[in-house]
């Protein structure tokens, strides 16, 4: 599409872009009340978001990073396992 530069640009608003407001009439009038169910995971989830977070502990970090750079390091698939479990059991409320 080409762009004409002699032609000014229209600035007035098109009749569908102008914000019409209506006022309910006999018989429609609205509610002021709302209501709304959260979903009980997504409940879980907020509380999860808004719980104080653990503190980062630097030296178990390096402890870490030293064990397994040295090779001393061993993953418990077994502890792993069990605790994704655990987490999603509590997350499904089982």
């Amino acid at each position: 599409m080409k762009i004409d530069q002699n032609k000014p640009l229209n600035t007035t608003p098109s009749r569908n872009s102008e914000r019409t407001t209506s006022t309910p009439t006999a018989g429609t009038e609205r509610s002021n009340t709302d209501n709304v169910t959260i979903n009980p995971l997504a409940a879980k989830l907020s509380q999860i978001e808004q719980s104080p977070k653990p503190t980062f502990d630097a030296g178990r970090v390096e402890s870490l990073k030293k064990a397994i750079s040295e090779g001393r390091f061993t993953v418990r698939t077994e502890a792993i396992a069990g605790k994704i479990i655990q987490s999603a059991q509590e997350l499904l409320g089982k």
